[in-house]
């Protein structure tokens, strides 16, 4: 926005990212109070901050969180609940918040499981999809010894190709449709931890085809009812049994929204300020054909690394065989070149897999 002419200013609230933006953009203190009327428009780049936004969006056009987006985005079972409502295809789950309880459904069940952590907690790495049940059971036994989940979600794996859909809504209509393909692991071959995205593949679309209209129109009406206005991610599975919904997105999606900037026909601040504002958008026809990322990044990411501390890594793919003590800042060449060519190592608040 900051490039297309307009005045931007920042605030980043938390301090260990002071520097981000600077020299970019006017970076602001974190702490300080600020007044939302006295700009034209107020972005909130991630949700957590609800009431705030629902505040500031009674003085001026506001985008990018709600109270309603924070429940979508931190309730996954608000969040399943309400695409059942809605008429969306959604595989059989079920809610834990005592382990030894999922230990029993496992065994029970018999099937393929995915754990999904539930609520605001700082590390949602601990995601898994289980090659097995006996597999979720050994990934049950390591991640109960550190990790600090109190609620969590089993559902039956769903094979097929993973596609995420978005739109930006508001009380006029729903605009922009977007798809985007994304590669979660940190490397080449689906392989090492999960970062929640290190590249992504975006395409707009038009807004009659059968991905939209069996999953994430559905969900349009209802939101609009509710008030809510802003993007909108669906992330679904799709195979011969139709489309399987996981999970929303409620917010502006890193990298997504950046490669959408270099789609749209328009200045992206306008874009935004129109659907903050519940204006009509004019018909969106895609500069290109797609626009595609790719993550960089340098250690200790997607880890925080902390000083003096030992980490646990388990070799092994089926069978956590040995547990191996590495230190902090060695060079890991016992974990790398085992065998297997898999590791899990597990460290305070979180897994690398």
């Amino acid at each position: 926005m900051s490039a297309e002419g307009h005045d931007v200013s920042a605030i980043v609230s938390e301090p260990r990212y002071a520097e981000a933006l600077k020299g970019l953009v006017t970076v602001m203190p974190g702490s300080e109070v600020y007044a939302a009327s006295k700009y034209d428009l107020v972005v909130f780049d991630a949700t957590g901050m609800g009431k705030q936004a629902d505040a500031a969006r009674e003085e001026v056009p506001t985008i990018g969180d709600s109270t309603l987006a924070d429940k979508l985005e931190e309730d996954r079972v608000f969040g399943l609940e309400f695409m059942q409502k809605c008429g969306l295809q959604v595989a059989p789950w079920e809610k834990f918040d005592n382990p030894a309880d999922a230990v029993r459904f496992i065994k029970k069940n018999g099937k393929r499981l995915c754990f999904k952590p539930v609520g605001e907690q700082d590390d949602k790495s601990t995601t898994y999809v289980s090659r097995s049940s006996e597999d979720m059971l050994r990934y049950f036994d390591v991640l109960f010894r550190t990790a600090k989940v109190s609620e969590f979600i089993l559902q039956e794996y769903v094979a097929g190709t993973e596609v995420s859909l978005e739109v930006y809504i508001n009380e006029t209509g729903y605009y922009a449709l977007n798809g985007t393909l994304e590669t979660k692991k940190l490397m080449n071959g689906d392989l090492g931890p999960n970062t929640g995205c290190s590249g992504s593949l975006c395409w707009m679309m038009g807004k009659e085809n059968a991905l939209f209209e069996k999953g994430l129109k559905k969900c349009i009406a209802p939101l609009q009812e509710m008030g809510y206005v802003g993007p909108l991610d669906l992330n679904t599975i799709v195979n011969d049994s139709g489309v399987w919904a996981l999970e929303f997105t409620p917010r502006f999606g890193y990298d997504a929204t950046a490669l959408l900037t270099r789609l749209l026909p328009v200045s992206f601040a306008d874009f935004l300020y129109a659907i903050a504002s519940n204006q009509t958008v004019p018909d969106l026809t895609s500069k290109h054909s797609f626009c595609a990322s790719v993550r960089l990044s340098i250690p200790p990411y997607p880890c925080e690394w902390l000083p003096d501390k030992f980490y646990r890594a388990f070799e092994g793919v089926e069978n956590m065989l040995k547990e191996v003590r590495v230190p902090n800042g060695m060079h890991r060449t016992d974990v790398r070149e085992n065998t297997a060519k898999r590791y899990l190592a597990l460290r305070e608040g979180g897994w690398l897999k």
